[in-house]
């Protein structure tokens, strides 16, 4: 049996076209892949009612696959209720859980899922509900719900001790836009997915869905890029550039263009100059989709004072003095010079420093 699971796709948001591409690709993944059930932890939607020609799409979507069964737990975003997301019908393959922990049992796939949603925009510590009917034996058991775990979250807060009282083989869980590691609280795995699609600079790098697969020997989880952009952090060491464009130039050899993605840009180093980061911005505008700088780089050292010192350091400095005084038309190869040795001292050598 294969799953899929998923979170907070927030479908329905301003300018999130890319995030419903993201999600049809996703179903699109679920047949090529032939996997059977859909866990999505929760915000499915951006509000607790989105646009009717979103709704529409993304329920017909979900609906085109009768053999895909889709389980959502549903989050602080779109939480159950009158007039919400769910209080129309569904497709017949779409099961959405109720406030209360309960489970949903799919003999046809052998396998039964616990969950509970959201019912308003916050939500109480989870606690787990004993269930009160009977269960069919050999079902193998996941779990899929909206929780932080963080232990003063208004967002339904959930404990690792909370977690291993759920007895479910693997805990799908949603709200936190980061993916996570699979851990282990008592028998049961647990893991974020993430989100499936970041639209900001703060959702960095790979998004996607966790992928398991249960067979007799236990179950298999790997982690499935499925996003289209993504942001991408690079960090450029400016230690040596006397200007914004000697800057780009080194930006070029360094990193190169990232079409369609968006850079978060971290500049480092005792650049010669006075760093102007908006300025450096629009100067790498069509290098990247969107870009954003953050300058941490130190004035550069002043040769004078660090002569003075009775250090290592200090030697290195009176000696590159001496070499920069008796140079013959080639001053700035030994000022270059100084300030990549100033760099090294600092553990700042750019990676093309010869």
């Amino acid at each position: 049996m294969k799953f899929l699971h998923c979170a907070d796709l927030h479908l329905g948001c301003p300018g999130g076209a890319e995030r419903l591409r993201a999600f049809l690709g996703l179903l699109a993944f679920c047949k090529q892949e032939k996997v059977e059930v859909l866990l999505i932890a929760g915000d499915l939607f951006e509000s607790p009612r989105a646009d009717e020609r979103t709704r529409q799409r993304v329920f017909s979507a979900l609906g085109e696959d009768p053999a895909l069964c889709v389980l959502i737990a549903a989050g602080n975003h779109d939480p159950i209720g009158p007039g919400t997301n769910y209080d129309e019908a569904l497709p017949g393959n779409v099961y959405v859980f109720p406030r209360a922990w309960s489970c949903a049992e799919i003999p046809a796939y052998g396998v039964r899922v616990w969950g509970a949603s959201f019912g308003a925009d916050k939500e109480p510590p989870f606690a787990v509900v004993p269930a009160r009917r009977r269960l069919t034996p050999g079902l193998y058991d996941l779990g899929v719900l909206h929780a932080d775990l963080a232990a003063d979250s208004p967002y339904r807060p959930l404990t690792p001790e909370r977690i291993a009282e759920t007895q479910v083989k693997y805990l799908a869980l949603g709200h936190i836009h980061a993916r996570s590691e699979v851990r282990r609280a008592g028998g049961t795995l647990y893991a974020y997915s993430g989100c499936l699609q970041g639209l900001g600079f703060d959702e960095v790098g790979e998004k996607g869905a966790y992928l398991g697969e249960v067979t007799e020997n236990g179950l298999s989880l790997s982690f499935v890029k499925l996003c289209g952009s993504m942001t991408l952090e690079k960090t450029l060491n400016l230690t040596g550039c006397r200007s914004l464009e000697e800057a780009a130039r080194l930006y070029d050899r360094q990193i190169g263009p990232l079409p369609g993605h968006r850079l978060l840009l971290t500049l480092t180093g005792a650049p010669g100059f006075a760093v102007d980061g908006a300025a450096l911005s629009r100067l790498l505008s069509d290098r990247a989709a969107k870009v954003r700088v953050e300058d941490e780089t130190r004035p550069e050292a002043d040769a004078s004072t660090l002569a003075r010192e009775d250090t290592l350091r200090g030697a290195f400095v009176r000696r590159m003095q001496a070499r920069i005084a008796q140079a013959d038309g080639d001053e700035e190869t030994a000022r270059l010079a100084l300030r990549l040795g100033l760099a090294a001292f600092e553990g700042e050598v750019r990676d093309d420093a010869d």
